[in-house]
């Protein structure tokens, strides 16, 4: 095996990114209500949470699978229908990145962003790097979501061989896996989730 470090290590990191965009949100909307400007960060953000609904959608089903009745009786299905669609999931990110990135452009238009006011000038200047590094240039998240995708890709298929021989033993090394990245899950969930709501 070897790969689930990998996975928690990538999924970790995707959910660094989500706390980081839920507290640059909440120090803006704490401090600005103009209905414009929010409304245009938030069509960023939303173009954004698209990256983690991706990720969230694509792990959970596998997530869910705990009883080793489950696992026998869907896993096969499930692991056929992944190999099936994973490579075009691992586009979905990138293209979210894009139209964030549009969407941030227009809101650097506004009068809003160039304030002196310290707290909100340090946070446009975390949106600034957060923009810059993860979403556009350096297109990191993206990446790494690319990343978990296909090494998850690796991890079934290593499994579904497994299991071939040893479906007791499959089931073991699932389960491992699935528990690590549960709390991680959760995280991200939690996070995106507040990216959707209202401030």
């Amino acid at each position: 095996m070897g790969l689930e470090l990998k996975l928690i290590r990538e999924l970790a990191t995707v959910c660094v990114t989500a706390s980081e965009l839920a507290a640059i949100e909440h120090l803006i909307k704490g401090e600005l209500s103009k209905p414009a400007f929010v409304e245009q960060f938030d069509k960023m953000a939303d173009a954004i949470s698209e990256c983690y609904r991706v990720t969230t959608a694509n792990l959970q089903p596998w997530l869910e699978m705990t009883k080793e009745t489950e696992f026998c009786e869907k896993f096969d299905a499930a692991y056929a229908d992944y190999k099936a669609t994973y490579l075009s999931i691992t586009n979905r990110p990138r293209v979210a990145s894009e139209q964030a990135y549009i969407e941030y452009m227009v809101l650097r238009e506004y009068k809003e962003m160039q304030t002196a006011y310290p707290l909100l000038k340090l946070t446009f200047a975390r949106l600034d790097e957060f923009i810059d590094k993860w979403i556009t240039n350096d297109a990191w998240l993206a990446m790494t979501i690319e990343n978990f995708v296909k090494m998850l890709y690796r991890f079934l298929t290593e499994i579904a061989e497994l299991k071939q021989k040893d479906p007791t033993d499959a089931l073991i090394v699932y389960q491992a896996l699935m528990v690590a990245l549960r709390p991680y899950y959760a995280l991200l969930e939690k996070d995106w989730k507040v990216l959707e709501e209202p401030v």
